[in-house]
């Protein structure tokens, strides 16, 4: 089959634009395929850092996050070490979705009700205020960081706040207060 010169030249253009776009999609494909890697790189930084934190909890944290909560005067240097590992593991898993938003995997509203949901319940006690001020927020971006100084900033229940909440309402605990006295002491 013989075209005319003009016919070529036009199916020449055609086959080149193809080409070009084909690179193209290629170039695209490869820079997803890219910030994918990332993306699973820092996942996997993030839940290798959380174990970490998490081998240097407590076996049963529980005494020493009500201890912060009530009589913080009473922890010691090992409570110390426990409670940066579940404050820091708790704001951790949140600033992952922070990671996810600047990478346009997540949105930014997604990250920030994260922050909106879980920063009170962190760092409202006496000891979370300190902990966030002095030691946790250096641990974090700056944009991160700054969205969780505005949420302490609003009025919000931290932890104690909402276990004495829940325990107000149970019909078997009516008028009885929270049992602390073997934690304070």
């Amino acid at each position: 089959m013989h075209f005319s010169p003009i016919a070529s030249n036009w199916l020449a253009i055609g086959t080149n634009v193809a080409v070009i776009i084909g690179l193209l999609l290629v170039v695209l494909e490869l820079d997803q395929n890219s910030k994918l890697a990332r993306i699973g790189l820092l996942n996997d930084g993030n839940a290798t850092e959380n174990e970490l934190f998490q081998a240097q909890m407590a076996e049963v944290p529980k005494n020493i996050i009500a201890k912060s909560l009530e009589c913080p005067e009473k922890l010691d240097l090992s409570d110390y070490v426990v409670l940066d590992s579940y404050l820091y593991t708790g704001m951790n898993l949140v600033y992952r979705n922070y990671e996810l938003a600047k990478e346009g995997f997540f949105e930014e509203n997604d990250w920030k009700s994260e922050v909106d949901k879980y920063a009170h319940w962190y760092f409202s006690s006496e000891f979370g205020k300190a902990y966030w001020e002095n030691v946790g927020r250096d641990y974090f971006d700056e944009e991160f960081a700054a969205h969780v100084d505005s949420v302490l900033a609003r009025p919000g229940v931290d932890m104690k706040g909402a276990w004495k909440k829940v325990a107000s309402v149970l019909p078997s605990r009516k008028g009885v207060e929270l049992n602390v006295s073997t934690i304070c002491q």
